[in-house]
């Protein structure tokens, strides 16, 4: 191919991207809403390895005095005294039998096994595993596609953001229920599915990342009618415009950051496992969520979402 039919080419894509990139910009819905909540990642214990009773070569607050060793004017080998032989060899060997006896109590899982045992001070080995625990973090994501005979999931999702409380971990979990309850009464008219999950994670990681998820969802529509997130409340008065297609669908997006694993919690291919999935959702308890995310589009009553803007916009939808 010569330079100049490339140069044809090329013009021809370049204005084929003008023509057409604003008409793309401009499919699928304009509106949507959303409500969230993260007290629980701020009410969480954070774990820093600081806090733990660890031996780190000396620049920590416990250590073993053996006289004689890096202490002047003790016990040397240089006076060539038995006493000092035979007191290092004593506490050499209480060492050791300190050392195995919280090997084999770590390895049998009793309490206080475990190095920070040996060293003593500061919290224990079932306090370090507390904090452990405490630290995990597991994020899942569930959206749904509903037909038309669900719209009005819509006004009742405003409803929720309208009234619940998203700055307490307990009033995160009622709306979690609500929500899981409303889709549960529409799952005749759950048309395309998909779920994922990921974790363990540190509560860090796993707050950072349930941020770019949401981010990621906020950003498929171009006006953000309600948004209510940590008790804080926004709405936008930007006149709403008719849609060009009919409103066949709306996507409901859950994000739920939890402190331990759903067991359920699966890629979903039928009806039953959708439920199964929502039941165990509406069942997180107050002390196990750590962050929530509903999102749903299209927000305007008169604003559209067909079947093609579904496949289009949402690719990663899987037909049930």
């Amino acid at each position: 191919m010569t330079n100049r039919r490339r140069l044809h080419w090329l013009s021809a894509l370049l204005l084929a991207l003008v023509v057409f990139l604003p008409t793309l910009a401009l499919a699928g819905p304009r509106s949507g809403g959303s409500f969230s909540g993260r007290s629980g990642f701020r009410s969480a214990p954070s774990y820093s390895g600081g806090s733990r009773s660890t031996y780190s070569g000396g620049s920590g607050s416990h250590f073993i005095f053996l006289p004689g060793w890096g202490w002047g004017g003790g016990y040397g080998y240089g006076g060539g005294g038995l006493l000092s032989t035979l007191f290092v060899l004593a506490a050499v060997g209480i060492g050791a039998s300190m050392l195995m006896r919280a090997v084999r109590r770590s390895r049998a899982g009793a309490p206080g096994g475990g190095l920070s045992a040996l060293f003593g001070g500061g919290s224990s080995s079932s306090d370090d595993d507390s904090l452990v625990l405490q630290g995990r973090a597991y994020l899942y994501k569930l959206q749904l596609a509903l037909g038309r005979s669900a719209r009005g999931i819509q006004d009742r999702l405003a409803a929720f953001a309208a009234q619940g409380d998203t700055s307490s971990e307990a009033g995160l979990a009622a709306m979690l229920q609500q929500t899981a309850l409303e889709i549960l009464r529409q799952k005749d008219s759950i048309r395309y599915a998909c779920s994922d999950g990921r974790g363990p994670m540190t509560l860090t990681n796993a707050e950072t990342a349930m941020n770019g998820v949401s981010m990621a969802e906020r950003s498929r529509f171009q006006l953000e009618r309600v948004r209510v997130a940590d008790g804080r409340a926004a709405r936008s008065d930007a006149p709403a415009e008719e849609g060009k297609e009919a409103l066949e669908m709306v996507v409901v997006t859950l994000v739920v950051a939890t402190r331990t694993a759903l067991e359920r919690f699966r890629p979903v291919s039928t009806a039953d496992e959708l439920s199964a999935l929502l039941a165990e959702l509406g069942g997180v308890s107050s002390a196990g969520l750590l962050g929530l995310e509903v999102i749903w589009t299209p927000a305007d009553a008169n604003d559209s979402m067909t079947e093609t803007d579904v496949m289009t916009t949402y690719p990663e939808l899987r037909s049930l």
